[in-house]
């Protein structure tokens, strides 16, 4: 996807207001529990970056979770890069504080 291109520019800010409610909670990664208490991403959910976190055990039973609330995730789910949308993110913080 072309960075200049308007789609991405909105997939970007659409990522970055879905970063920040996921941090705040607002939002939550899509997903399911099992019996043990372990949390899963759904299908859509489920990005490559996964595949590099820790299978959710009894001991850590919100390992992917966690992580489907990060930034690296979230560009994913988005098609951005992080590095933009980490930009992205602090213009709003920025004009949050100038509020």
């Amino acid at each position: 996807m072309d960075k200049e291109s308007l789609e991405y520019t909105e997939n970007l800010r659409q990522a970055a207001k879905e970063y920040k409610d996921r941090q705040k909670r607002y939002s939550h990664p899509s997903g399911d529990f099992d019996r043990a208490g372990r949390w899963e991403p759904d299908e859509d959910e489920r990005q490559d970056c996964c595949d590099d976190v820790r299978e959710p055990s009894r001991a850590y039973p919100y390992s992917l979770m966690v992580h489907c609330r990060s930034m690296e995730h979230v560009a994913n789910l988005f098609d951005v890069d992080k590095a933009d949308l980490q930009q992205q993110v602090r213009k709003h913080e920025q004009l949050e504080i100038e509020r």
